[in-house]
């Protein structure tokens, strides 16, 4: 019996730690992205525009998309003037287009820009794009940048990849710490620092899924390294712990 609850706890950890890398792989790289768009242009000019939206991940075969919402919360028209800016394959060659745009009372506008992976920067890895809005009195001027992530998988697109590699980490992870669980010695059990991992990943990949909070979910990937590594000095403690021989 103790012999297939270790074998199944060998098996979990080997769950665990596939979904882990995978999850790892997949919220590093969508943070990359979005940090290096961070530092893209980053003259700060106007108040954090929290409605400018990028596709995270795509393919070689596939365009990107860089979404911006307006609105006009006041009682009178206004008019506003928005400069795009995208990193045509170098930081420093960038296309530059303007536009201005008028709202009516209460209007939500949306303008919608389509990118090409062949735009990549860092050897075609990452799409940049900065977007400034200037402002209609008494609304502030507001900036904002994203980034997309290029990922060379055949057969399959960016939205398959952000899907399937959070289920599969998601999968992985919660299996590996359920097998190592219900199979933990009684004397001492570390599957917190397990469920500690899942919880940053999926709070990490939410913060910057739906809300580009990008600097929240750098610090939950920091944190799941963090934990794995301080879980696997306590596994290494208590395996010398067991081979430590007697004091006399």
């Amino acid at each position: 019996m103790e012999r297939h609850a270790s074998f199944q706890r060998r098996w979990g950890t080997i769950l665990f730690l596939i979904g882990f890398f995978v999850g790892a792989w997949l919220l590093g790289g969508v943070t990359w992205a979005n940090l290096e768009a961070s530092l893209f242009d980053s003259g700060k000019v106007g108040d954090n525009l929290t409605t400018l939206r990028c596709s995270l991940i795509i393919t070689p075969d596939e365009a990107a998309h860089a979404r911006l919402t307006l609105q006009n919360p006041l009682d009178r028209p206004i008019k506003r003037f928005v400069r795009w800016r995208i990193a045509q394959r170098h930081l420093l060659l960038v296309d530059e287009t303007k536009e201005s745009v008028a709202q009516t009372p209460g209007e939500h506008l949306v303008l919608e820009k389509t990118l090409s992976p062949e735009h990549g920067v860092f050897g075609g890895r990452f799409l940049m794009v900065s977007v400034f809005v200037s402002s209609a009195y008494p609304l502030a001027a507001l900036e904002g940048n994203c980034g997309t992530w290029i990922i060379d998988i055949p057969f399959l697109d960016g939205i398959h990849i952000l899907i399937l590699g959070g289920l599969f980490a998601v999968l992985g992870m919660t299996l590996g710490f359920w097998l190592r669980y219900r199979n933990r010695p009684p004397e001492r059990s570390s599957e917190g620092a397990l469920l500690a991992m899942l919880a940053f990943f999926l709070a990490g990949m939410i913060a910057i899924t739906f809300f580009t909070w990008w600097v929240l979910a750098g610090v939950m990937f920091l944190l799941m390294w963090l934990t794995l590594a301080l879980w696997v000095f306590q596994r290494i403690d208590e395996r010398w712990l067991q081979v430590k021989p007697p004091i006399d």
